[in-house]
């Protein structure tokens, strides 16, 4: 039987990255404003607009989720803190 390893460094790497991309995706809508000027046409530029607002919902799911994964990940990264201080302690 193989004895579960996972260290705190390798939790809270997966809070940040869970965090980067929260805020990355969070703020999608202010990068189609950022890049309205690089697709040129009025017709790209509207399909971008249109394709940004179509996936909202979608997006807003996702960000949920991500926010749900990284919860997940905060109480394992407690409770295995939890649980080596308490191991600590009785040797």
């Amino acid at each position: 039987m193989t004895d579960l390893r996972v260290t705190d460094d390798v939790l809270a790497d997966a809070e940040r990255l869970l965090a980067q991309l929260h805020a990355e995706f969070g703020g999608i809508r202010h990068h189609r404003d950022d890049l309205r000027h690089v697709w040129g046409s009025g017709a790209v530029s509207g399909a971008m607009d249109s394709f940004v607002d179509n996936w909202s919902w979608y997006r807003k799911k996702l960000l949920s989720s991500i926010e749900s994964v990284g919860g997940l990940v905060s109480s394992a990264r407690d409770t295995f803190r939890e649980a080596d201080r308490h191991l600590a302690k009785t040797g």
